[in-house]
């Protein structure tokens, strides 16, 4: 079943379907949201609402473990489709935004799920030499459909509007639905005692427990909740500020500043194999050192460069350091999908995804403080940045100095 070529394809083409076809409707749901209401505060509500489901994701990574990874993906996308539809009806009979809200939020939770289901079966279908390579490319897709559905979207969605846009992600669903009803993922039944809601505690519990256990993976979680602490954030708020209020540049220099960041995202997850191919746990530290040291240098530059100037140094490393954060993400993935048993992987990949991407909006909120005020010079900000992305450096280093290879695998075996 591993190396499966025609296996791998069918996962590939029904994640990239269903991905493409979530962006869409997200899309066009969020510019209708605006449009009807006029109001950013709602719209803004909205969004904040819907990204709590990212909480159920370990619940999504004990069903992974517990039963057949691909109709539980069928399942998704027939759920996402049903929702699709209501949201269809919805937009075409009521105009209700809690409504919207409310679906919005029970379709994060479907989406929720898929991360620990995709991430929890590659290590089932690939070849361990393999899993970068595929992590990559899922990841890759990921991004890809995150930068052209909406491109796509906003010219459709002045032709069509959004109830079309809606309609067209419910075929997206059906058709990734059909794919992956294709696919041939190995499943072994485990014994199940007690109710469905006693299986899924004690499997939570039993991937807590693996996590706390592995001293390997707990450190790749905190170091991940770092990652998306500072430097998501820093992309997400500081680099939209640096930009348009302290480089005053154009709506289309900025829109382009920040489609290169998410293509460097795309380049560093499909490229992840040959970039992090010399990559050790005893030199790791070295990646966020030279990130670091880039962001401070980016800094001083920034204090004589002129509009042009420093948009181009900003986009030099903005770019830099996103191929090499998302690389080392995949990195991480694959590492952890080695030495995890194959029946705590899903809970494993989930509490990882959970407490990373939790970190996120308490970054946001600081990058905010840092951030606040600044029309001028980001010096100090950007200097905080920095200096935080070296402490990581310096943490890696402690940590991983004298961690070899055998000692992940080693870890496995016991």
């Amino acid at each position: 079943m591993k190396g499966n070529r025609v296996n791998i394809i069918y996962l590939m083409v029904g994640q990239l379907i269903s991905v493409f076809g979530g962006a869409i409707l997200r899309f066009a749901l969020s510019l209708f949201v605006l449009d009807a209401t006029g109001r950013a505060d709602i719209f803004a509500t909205i969004l904040a609402v819907s990204s709590i489901p990212v909480l159920f994701a370990p619940i999504g990574g004990a069903i992974a473990d517990r039963f057949d990874r691909k109709i539980l993906m069928v399942l998704m996308d027939v759920a996402n489709a049903v929702l699709a539809l209501l949201l269809f009806l919805v937009i075409g009979m009521t105009e209700s935004v809690f409504a919207i809200g409310f679906l919005l939020f029970v379709l994060s939770i479907v989406g929720s799920f898929d991360t620990p289901v995709v991430g929890a079966s590659i290590p089932l279908l690939v070849e361990e030499d393999q899993l970068e390579k595929i992590n990559g490319l899922s990841n890759g897709i990921l991004q890809l459909s995150n930068v052209v559905a909406p491109i796509i979207g906003g010219i459709l969605y002045g032709l069509v509007g959004a109830q079309a846009l809606v309609a067209s992600s419910i075929a997206f669903f059906i058709i990734a639905a059909i794919v992956e009803s294709c696919l041939k993922i190995p499943f072994e039944k485990r014994e199940q005692k007690g109710n469905v809601l006693e299986i899924l505690t004690g499997d939570l519990k039993e991937g807590f427990k693996e996590v706390r256990s592995n001293r390997v993976i707990t450190k790749t979680i905190v170091i991940a909740a770092l990652i998306n602490f500072v430097l998501t954030p820093f992309f997400i708020v500081g680099l939209p500020v640096i930009l348009r209020m302290v480089l005053q540049v154009s709506e289309t220099m900025y829109g382009v500043g920040m489609a290169m960041f998410s293509l460097s995202n795309i380049v560093g997850a499909i490229f992840a194999v040959v970039i992090t191919k010399h990559l050790r746990f005893n030199n790791f530290y070295l990646t966020f050192g030279f990130s670091g040291v880039l962001i401070l240098i980016m800094n001083v530059l920034l204090l004589f460069l002129g509009s042009s100037g420093g948009f181009a140094v900003v986009m030099m490393a903005g770019v830099i350091i996103g191929i090499i954060m998302s690389a080392i993400s995949i990195y991480l993935i694959s590492l952890v999908q080695r030495i995890t048993p194959k029946e705590n992987l899903g809970k494993v990949m989930a509490t990882i995804i959970a407490v990373a991407q939790c970190a996120v909006p308490l970054g946001q909120l600081v990058m905010g403080v840092l951030f606040k005020g600044t029309t001028t010079s980001v010096f100090f900000p950007i200097l905080a940045v920095g200096g935080f992305i070296l402490l990581i450096s310096f943490l890696c280093f402690n940590w991983f100095k004298e961690t070899k290879e055998s000692d992940i695998y080693m870890v496995k075996e016991n």
